[in-house]
Formats: C-alpha cells, sequence, structure tokens
C-alpha cells in the first residue's frame, strides 16, 4: 500500500504518541508494537521518520528490537539499580551482585577481556606514571537479566600486577583488591572520583544496547595503596535508565 507523507507530522510527534500508548498501558511490557506498515499508514509517515521515531523510544528505553518479532515494548518504570560506589568493605564499588539483589533483581558481572596497554597521557597522569608505560586493561560488562547495562574498564600499572591473577584471568580468585594486597599494594585510599553525564561514544551506545546520540553516566576513580602509589583507576559507563550512582554510610 502506498501513501503520502503527512507534511506536518515529525518523528517527535510519532515518538511521543507512541511513548504515550506505553506509558498509559495500551502498548504493554512484552508486547509488540503494531507491525511498522500499520505504524506508517496510521501516521501517514515514511520508513525514515519512524525508524527516527524508534531511535527515540529505544534511547528512553521503552522499546527493544527483536530480530524476526519487531519492537518489544519494555517497562516504562524498570527497577533502578544503586551503584553503590564506596564499597564499605572496601575502596571500590560495591559487587554488582550485591547492588542489584537489593534492588531485587538477577545481576551478573563477566570480565570481557585482558589485555596489555601502554598508557596515555590521560592514564599516565592518573596513575602517576611515565607516559607509554605498559598497563593490564580488564573490561567487563554488568547485567541486570541478559540486559547490559554497565561497563567497566580497570587499568593497572604492569609493574604492580605482574605475575598475578590479575594480569592474566578472566577471574580472579579472591578479588582484585586481595590480590593487590598480596602483591604489596594494599587498597587504602580514593585519591580521585569523577561524576558526570556525556553522549555515549558509538561503541558504548552500541554494547548498552543504546541509540546514538543516547546520555550515559560514567564515573572514573583512583584508588592509591598505603604509600600513595596509584594501584587501580576504574571507569565506569552506565544507562542513565537502569542505573544511579550512590553513596552510602559515608563519615560525616
Amino acid at each position: 500500500m502506498r501513501f503520502m507523507p503527512a507534511a506536518d507530522t515529525t518523528y517527535r510527534d510519532v515518538a511521543d504518541d507512541l511513548r504515550r500508548k506505553i506509558i498509559e498501558g495500551a502498548y504493554s511490557p512484552g508486547s509488540y508494537l503494531p507491525n511498522a506498515n500499520k505504524l506508517m499508514a496510521r501516521h501517514g509517515i515514511s520508513t525514515n521518520t519512524l525508524s527516527r521515531a524508534y531511535k527515540l523510544l529505544v534511547a528512553d528505553g521503552l522499546i527493544r528490537r527483536v530480530p524476526r518479532y519487531g519492537m518489544l515494548v519494555l517497562d516504562p518504570n524498570p527497577k533502578i539499580v544503586d551503584l553503590v560506589l564506596h564499597n564499605p568493605l572496601g575502596h571500590g564499588p560495591l559487587p554488582w551482585s550485591e547492588c542489584c539483589t537489593a534492588a531485587g533483581l538477577d545481576g551478573r558481572m563477566v570480565t570481557t577481556s585482558v589485555t596489555p596497554g601502554r598508557a596515555d597521557q590521560e592514564v599516565a597522569d592518573l596513575l602517576g606514571i611515565a607516559t607509554g608505560t605498559e598497563t593490564v586493561i580488564r573490561a567487563r560488562s554488568a547485567f541486570v537479566g541478559d540486559v547490559p547495562v554497565r561497563l567497566d574498564e580497570a587499568i593497572y600499572p604492569h609493574e604492580l600486577v605482574k605475575g598475578t591473577p590479575i594480569e592474566r584471568e578472566q577471574k580472579v580468585p579472591g578479588g582484585i583488591y586481595a590480590t593487590l594486597t598480596q602483591a604489596g599494594h594494599s587498597p587504602a585510599a580514593v585519591t580521585r572520583r569523577t561524576v558526570r553525564a556525556r553522549l555515549a561514544a558509538d561503541d558504548e551506545a552500541a554494547r548498552l544496547k543504546l541509540a546514538k546520540g543516547s546520555w550515559v553516566l560514567t564515573a572514573g576513580q583512583v584508588i592509591a595503596d598505603e604509600r600513595g602509589r596509584a594501584a587501580e583507576l576504574l571507569r565506569i559507563v552506565a544507562n542513565p535508565n537502569r542505573v544511579q550512582f550512590a553513596e552510602e554510610q559515608l563519615p560525616v
């Protein structure tokens, strides 16, 4: 069926209409939006206009494309996970599984790669090492159910973790901080922490299943050992529709 796009209907108008129907329950979580041809005919729009409307709804966390089925409607009010940045028993964030359990959700963290690297100027400045110094980079993805909602990158001076499981193993027995302690670099203090919002890089949006141009929350922190030497640079990128940063039980 051919139709002429309505000149006064924009992709934002279409997204607003679909958003309202999802929030009001006309399209319930777990159902699918009407197929594209029906939506284009209903609104008098082109394929490109509908595609741009979809991107807005994907970025809002309201729909997700399921190959061969269409646009799956998601919960418009999903539970938000409090990512506690200060672990009372350590200096990094509270374990992801514990954060998810507190929200009544199933969560898991997966180490996706352990690779050698070289410190660029920013990393070198934060870790107090020379530019080009060898590092170890550990990348992880955090999930709620089967949905990725958080990306981590932890960077260590190679000299500090050489010969330890941190350097080579996907899973570190006893944990990262216990291993650093055994290596003589017991984490003692968070010497720097920053939190901000920014536009996601294309690869970040893809890994988090967000539309290009979506906003993400980021946190970065440096942990130093008892002698004041920086032992870890941790960078976190999170989907703000599913994660918020929190601090608990901090001294006044």
